[in-house]
């Protein structure tokens, strides 16, 4: 296949069925396909392209055209109607088309053959048509039913060339006598005319381009997404449960703006202030028909309750006490004030549930919202599985039973990994042991994960820089690489570099690499991902966090204490 992999901006579903169909068939195993082939020199019009040209040893040349979705001719007028209801008419049909463009390519290669290769230029060709949607009947004078292939077909796509090189055969026997074999190419013959077609074109893909291939494919809500959106339309309580990467803040964020759109006084809570931040700026970029009342983290909220009210806050000077102040003092100075309050929300949609979760939180969002939380209308999107690292040594099943003891709701669940590509999730498998209930977990293929030794900060350094300096050099914007580390930034590795000046990630500079803690870049994520001051795997829920924060790139500096325990992780994946 050249390319060897079909690009995301190719829309049409048929033509990727069929670029598969060709990949996979043991009959093509030494036939040339050429996918998309751009015609400088067209017979009929000033640049032209054929979506298949098949290079087939002992068979010939073969132009394929691909038509999916409905088809009709009308007074000689042809109408396609692709899956979405919308139709395009073409006085010039797929056979014509198909002709037009195997001529042009046959002549373009005739003008280009050097002495030794003259005889290729009488070389057999033919042309087909390939209808995967629909049954299809042969009825005009340009058109044989072998040059079809229809629903009929399946995806028996090697035998449909073979059944094109037959009639092409007979068609060409029938006027001119018994085919001489030197028209059939030989192998060599098929590999000289691909060098004259796309030359080198099929390099290797460079990291730059296999990366912006990956965030394309990952770009779109799955069906299972789409699904629980109608889910969510007829339940006023829902709980949704999905792993990292099964685009939960994606849903919410959707969730957030139907409700809004409805005229709803909704508010948008979740648990880290990164995220809340991020979220933040998101709705300010849109139209105010689509902004929730509220967006941002639940305690930034209670915050504003108390400040409105001209309560003084004292924040405690001693590290120590701050979780005692955020989980339990402001609450409960929040809890007094929602009970004279006359102001409640329409909805409340809750993102990193499984942070949130907590009785004197559960109170909170039982008082502000309409009915409350038995009668009320709420989403809850978490993942209880791995990323519940705030919530002391409770379960999943524990934090849910919490929930139920409120009220009652349905459970929709999530499974299907549309941020993360695949070999990194094969990673986040293999270091934190967790497994994926399915083996759809993901599709999307992508770089391989990269580790990377060292024995000292100041190597670190080194590798951490020369690995910058790849990646930039490979065309990857600087603002889509975030370094995340269990350490505070003066502790980690980052501080001591110098040849790139690196951002806190709450900090301002936009369009720099940026930094941040592991445990505060959870709910958010980024194309390339570096993963630094790695000196143990052994916190496996950290490291779920941090691996599963890289949409496409993914790398990771680790000690050598942290290599050898790799090693064993690696073992035990392969032992299971």
């Amino acid at each position: 296949m050249i390319p060897s992999v079909i690009s995301p901006e190719v829309k049409s579903s048929a033509e990727r069925r069929v670029f598969e169909w060709f990949r996979d068939d043991p009959s093509t195993t030494d036939w040339i396909v050429l996918h998309s082939l751009g015609i400088a020199n067209h017979n009929k019009v000033i640049y032209g392209e054929t979506d298949f040209f098949i290079l087939a040893p002992r068979l010939g040349l073969f132009a394929l055209e691909v038509k999916g979705g409905r088809v009709r001719r009308e007074n000689g007028i042809w109408f396609f109607t692709n899956k979405y209801g919308k139709v395009n008419s073409k006085t010039r049909g797929p056979f014509e088309q198909a002709y037009d463009g195997a001529f042009s390519i046959v002549k373009a290669i005739k003008t280009k053959l050097d002495y030794n290769h003259k005889h290729i230029g009488d070389v057999l060709w033919g042309i087909g048509v390939i209808f995967p949607d629909i049954e299809y009947k042969a009825t005009g004078v340009d058109e044989e039913q072998w040059q079809v292939f229809d629903c009929n077909d399946g995806k028996n796509i090697g035998n449909f060339v073979h059944r094109i090189f037959e009639g092409t055969k007979q068609n060409w026997e029938y006027h001119y006598g018994t085919l001489d074999t030197c028209k059939l190419p030989t192998k060599d013959d098929v590999e000289y005319i691909a060098s004259i077609l796309r030359g080198d074109f099929d390099k290797a893909i460079s990291l730059g381009i296999q990366l912006k291939y990956a965030e394309e494919s990952l770009i779109e809500l799955t069906k299972e997404q789409y699904r629980c959106l109608d889910q969510l339309d007829d339940n006023p309580r829902c709980l949704i449960q999905g792993f990292a990467g099964t685009g939960k803040t994606l849903l919410a964020i959707e969730e957030a703006k139907k409700a809004a759109a409805k005229g709803e006084k909704v508010a948008l809570f979740c648990y880290n202030a990164n995220l809340g931040d991020w979220l933040s700026n998101y709705f300010s970029t849109i139209s105010s028909e689509l902004q929730p009342v509220y967006v941002g983290t639940f305690h930034k909220y209670l915050i504003h309750l108390i400040k409105k009210k001209n309560i003084p806050l004292s924040f405690p000077q001693d590290e120590e006490e701050l979780p005692q102040f955020y989980s339990f003092d402001i609450p409960a100075v929040a809890k007094e004030i929602l009970k004279a309050a006359d102001e409640q929300f329409d909805k409340i949609i809750i993102d990193e549930a499984q942070d949130l979760i907590q009785p004197q939180y559960l109170d909170i969002f039982d008082m502000c919202l309409k009915k409350g939380l038995v009668h009320g209308k709420w989403t809850m999107f978490g993942d209880f599985s791995m990323q519940a690292i705030y919530t002391g040594n409770k379960s999943g099943e524990e934090l849910r039973e919490l929930l139920e003891e409120q009220t009652s709701f349905i459970i929709f669940k999530l499974t299907l990994n549309c941020r993360n590509t695949k070999p990194i999730c094969e990673e986040i498998q293999t270091v934190t042991g967790f497994k994926a209930p399915t083996k759809l977990w993901t599709k999307i293929e992508g770089p391989p994960v990269n580790y990377f030794t060292y024995v000292s900060n100041e190597e670190q350094k080194k590798r951490l820089e020369e690995l910058l300096t790849s990646l930039i050099e490979n065309g990857i914007s600087e603002e889509s690489i975030s370094i995340l580390s269990p350490m505070k930034q003066e502790r980690s590795v980052v501080s001591l570099v110098d040849k790139f000046e690196i951002a806190d990630f709450q900090s301002s500079n936009k369009g720099m690499i940026n930094f941040c803690t592991i445990q505060a870049y959870k709910g958010l994520e980024n194309m390339v991902i570096i993963l630094a001051d790695i000196d143990s795997f052994r916190m496996d829920k950290l490291m779920y966090v941090g691996l599963s924060r890289a949409r496409s790139g993914l790398y990771i500096l680790m000690s050598e204490n942290a290599q050898k325990e790799y090693l064993e992780l690696q073992k035990r994946r392969f032992m299971l």
